[in-house]
């Protein structure tokens, strides 16, 4: 059996992206074989993010074996490793949580080259796969697809609602900055905006399953996390798809803001927290909630990793 070997970074500021590498290589140690996680500047640390709760297995040493293991490079990551591993030999593939940081560090030919010999790219979102597709036409046989789950036992309503405004600051900071300036002073009595920066997952579950309303600031981003786990937690979903997100973005839990229209984003706000104000029953609308739920399921992810798993074992059948 094959050994999977997840390339990351030893850092603790939380991360959507990191947090998905480590649950994939989790759950394919836990169900489906052999994974680790390797940290591409300090190897020997034997560092592991604390941030969040998992079980995922350190890689302590600098050794890979051709004849077993298959690394996964991160796409923002790639630069000097994927030359280094063709010359040892070992088999690699790119995950692409990103489609718009794939040029990120690489010349043109370099990256080009480091797709091509890449045995499988792993994609995380259906725009990651369009980004892919257009910047690597003739490489589609090797796309693989994957996706991250919500623990519902965790991202889940509180028993009693607040009228709580949460964001994340550290998301397109400008843009939030000019968003809460156009609130100040008008949003209704009784309501306020809580920002969510530099906590564990737990007290992000804890601030997001207390508010009503979540701002999403994403940029261009693959599949962003922050708006599902958000809708879990009962919210109405307000902001920018980071294109990735359109996947998902659906009425009536979701609402879409064009990138850049703050006065529309702000006005969205106003009116979400006025109809709430009126009925806070539109909190418990189900429609299309269930469809989400699925798609971000435990057994929707392990059935893709389980064929991800699967290739990797045939390159070394």
């Amino acid at each position: 059996m094959s050994n999977i070997v997840y390339f990351s970074v030893p850092s603790d500021v939380p991360s959507g992206g990191l947090k998905v590498i480590y649950r994939h290589s989790e759950l394919i140690n836990e169900r489906l074989g052999s994974s680790q996680i390797y940290n591409m500047i300090q190897p020997d640390s034997g560092f592991a993010c604390s941030w969040f709760s998992h079980k995922a297995r350190i890689k302590t040493d600098k050794f890979l074996d051709p004849g077993n293991d298959f690394v996964v490079l991160p796409e923002g990551l790639i630069f000097g490793y994927w030359k280094r591993l063709v010359e040892m030999g070992v088999n690699y593939g790119i995950f692409v949580q990103n489609g718009y940081l794939m040029q990120k560090n690489l010349e043109s030919s370099e990256f080009h080259d480091a797709y091509k010999h890449a045995k499988i790219i792993l994609c995380i979102s259906q725009d990651v796969i369009r980004c892919v597709n257009h910047l690597h036409p003739g490489l589609s046989e090797k796309i693989c697809r994957v996706t991250y789950s919500i623990d519902r036992a965790l991202f889940k309503p509180a028993e009693a609602k607040e009228k709580i405004i949460t964001y994340m600051p550290r998301k397109m900071s400008d843009h939030s900055k000019l968003v809460i300036a156009f609130l100040e002073g008008r949003l209704p009595a009784g309501w306020r905006l809580q920002p969510i920066d530099g906590v564990g997952e737990s007290e992000v579950a804890r601030l997001l399953s207390k508010s009503m309303i979540f701002m999403a600031f994403s940029y261009f981003e693959g599949l962003p996390v922050p708006p599902v786990e958000a809708a879990h937690c009962g919210n109405l979903v307000i902001g920018y798809t980071g294109q990735g997100g359109r996947e998902y973005w659906q009425p009536p839990r979701f609402t879409e803001i064009p990138q850049g229209d703050i006065v529309s984003f702000a006005e969205a706000v106003l009116q979400a927290a006025r109809r709430l104000d009126a009925d806070a029953s539109l909190l418990d609308t189900t429609a299309g909630c269930e469809t989400l739920f699925e798609a971000f399921s435990p057994d929707f992810e392990q059935r893709l990793l389980r064929d991800f798993v699967s290739r990797v074992d045939a390159l070394f059948a």
